[in-house]
């Protein structure tokens, strides 16, 4: 087992770094949480951790956007802790149960799949069939993430600095940025999911969000090899290493700034609507919105 790292603190790090983010966008005030609750109890999810809080910083209605969060954590964990760890049949298992769903728009009794069957009915209808394949092709790469990462624990290697970035955006739950659209009901064309501008909008926001989530987790993680903090300590050697993550994080917040600023040239060469900008607005805001989430939420307070 690798050694114990320590960081000064969680807020040490995340506070000041959350202050070079772009702002929010949405002014909602969170509820208490309860009709989230509600819905997670019948699929034994856990909502200690207050999805419903991140989910009102970035969207003025948000209640979908919550439920999702909530899967998708409990998605991830299951991947990280779970009985997917550390064996990909049983994620080969998973996936193609839930590919079966999306199909049919119905579950198992499994927790996790009949969440995910209902979480699909209230978001798929009305979306196109492209936005339905980048959705899958997205949980597609995290499962493809995830079975590098069960060999990794296997043998208890820590990925290279290299592998490290896009292992980890793979791995970390990108369909969140394809559900964004979904929740606001704003199909994103294709022409421009693929333009250089909305390709870093995605990828420097996926990246943020997972580094800041390695810092905050890295009490709660010892022991794994996949966070940013251990693969700069043990892959590069560097002395401050939590401290090295930040400074990665800074860089690529000046790449999510740059990309925003592109993005309205890159709309008007491809005809694009306007009406893509709420979805962009909330890419930008997301690393800030789930940095104050980590710094209050009981999913991390330990840490």
């Amino acid at each position: 087992m690798s050694a114990e790292l320590r960081i000064p603190s969680t807020a040490a790090i995340l506070v000041p770094l959350a202050e070079l983010f772009p702002p929010l966008t949405s002014s909602s005030r969170p509820g208490d949480g309860s009709a989230l609750r509600a819905w997670a109890a019948p699929y034994g999810l856990p909502t200690d951790a207050g999805f419903h809080r991140l989910a009102a910083r970035l969207l003025p209605e948000g209640s979908l956007l919550a439920r999702w969060l909530t899967w998708a954590f409990a998605f991830d964990d299951w991947c990280d802790e779970g009985t997917g760890s550390r064996d990909g049949r049983v994620l080969d298992r998973m996936l193609a149960r839930l590919r079966e769903t999306m199909r049919t728009g119905h579950g198992s009794a499994e927790p996790l799949i009949a969440a995910f069957a209902d979480l699909w009915r209230s978001t798929a209808p009305g979306m196109s069939p492209a936005w339905s394949r980048r959705f899958t092709n997205r949980l597609e790469l995290q499962a493809d993430a995830c079975r590098v990462q069960a060999v990794n624990r296997a043998y208890g290697r820590v990925p290279t600095a290299g592998e490290y970035p896009a292992l980890r955006r793979h791995a970390f739950c990108g369909f969140i940025t394809d559900l964004l659209e979904a929740c606001l009901r704003i199909d994103v064309p294709g022409r421009l999911h693929t333009s250089p501008p909305w390709r870093t909008l995605v990828e420097a926001s996926l990246d943020m969000i997972a580094w800041c989530n390695d810092i905050a987790s890295l009490g709660k993680e010892q022991g794994d090899p996949h966070n940013y903090v251990r693969v700069a300590a043990e892959r590069i050697g560097v002395p401050d290493p939590a401290w090295w993550v930040a400074d990665r994080i800074a860089e690529r917040a000046e790449d999510l700034r740059d990309a925003a600023i592109a993005l309205p040239g890159m709309c008007a060469e491809l005809r694009v609507s306007a009406d893509v900008a709420p979805v962009a607005a909330c890419l930008l805001a997301g690393p800030r919105a789930h940095a104050e989430w980590l710094l209050e939420s009981a999913r991390y307070r330990s840490t």
